[in-house]
């Protein structure tokens, strides 16, 4: 029942991804700069973490600083991840940079696994992994209008294949810390260092934003529901989870966000993007149907 308990959340935090696109691309329509963007995400997020967190998961954090390689390391992956990730859309276009940042993750993390535990994946894990990642393929070239504003492609691919290998390593990294710290513990320290990574970038950008309800609005949404509420759901899930299975559960972001086009910004329904879906809902329903897959096996190392 644990396992089923975290692939709900991991599969939570996936659909609530789904709005991160939406909410970014209305923000950016106001005038407002990525990297801005990211900044306030942190900053908002940082603080309602540090908040909650409280003092016994203060008094965690000090106990894990006498190691504290794992915890920035996860940080760090995380504001790569991030940056990388929208550096892949702007230089390659949406579709392929989204194709491959997601499409690489869980594939690396099934080959950690399979490294690691001296064995080739089970075809379950393949036919699961394939049908994840033809889906993803199928939604984004449902929206290959935007491939086509690719003015680096090289730059952009390379940029998704660093930004998916930085967020399936942040993954097998962190599994061992959502054991040790908790998820909201290990949420608030990761996004404390993003946020120092990112800083400096913002500031020499420039970090004012034009306050308006439609703006306070949209970045209440990403830091305090994309961030703070989706990485804690991601974290608990890790738990009891594998990497591998966790990315693939995650993969219901670009379904959710296809849904979202097409309701709030009345983009067509397309045959590819119909399938695509339905791929990824059945990549998922797989999981779901055969949890003893997806769980971290008693006696069996954790992720990373």
């Amino acid at each position: 029942m644990r396992d089923r308990r975290g692939m709900l959340m991991l599969s939570a935090a996936g659909v609530l991804w789904g709005t991160l696109g939406p909410a970014v691309r209305a923000l950016q329509d106001d005038g407002l700069a990525t990297l801005s963007i990211t900044f306030w995400r942190l900053v908002l997020a940082t603080t309602v973490l540090f908040l909650l967190v409280g003092r016994p998961g203060l008094r965690a954090l000090r106990t894990e600083a006498s190691r504290p390689w794992r915890l920035v390391l996860v940080g760090v992956l995380f504001a790569v991840f991030q940056t990388t990730f929208f550096v892949g859309v702007k230089e390659a276009g949406v579709a392929v940079g989204t194709l491959v940042t997601l499409g690489i993750a869980p594939v690396a993390a099934a080959v950690v696994e399979s490294v690691r535990e001296r064995a080739l994946p089970a075809a379950r894990t393949v036919v699961t992994i394939g049908s994840a990642v033809l889906g993803l393929g199928l939604v984004c070239a449902a929206s290959g209008a935007d491939a086509a504003a690719a003015p680096r492609p090289l730059l952009g691919i390379a940029a998704s294949l660093v930004s998916g290998l930085s967020y399936a390593a942040s993954t097998m990294v962190s599994g061992p810390l959502t054991r040790r710290l908790g998820a909201v513990v290990i949420t608030a320290a990761s996004t404390a260092v993003a946020l120092l990574v990112v800083t400096p970038f913002a500031l020499a950008g420039g970090v004012a934003i034009p306050v308006g309800p439609r703006t306070l609005v949209g970045i209440a949404w990403l830091g305090v529901v994309t961030t703070v509420f989706t990485y804690v759901l991601f974290y608990a899930g890790l738990r009891t989870v594998r990497g591998s299975v966790a990315m693939i559960l995650t993969l219901l972001e670009p379904a959710t966000a296809v849904v979202i086009a097409v309701v709030a910004f009345g983009e067509p329904v397309t045959v590819a993007g119909t399938i695509g879906t339905l791929l990824l809902i059945g990549a998922v329903a797989l999981l779901y149907l055969t949890p003893q897959g997806a769980r971290i096996e008693a006696g069996t190392p954790p992720p990373g």
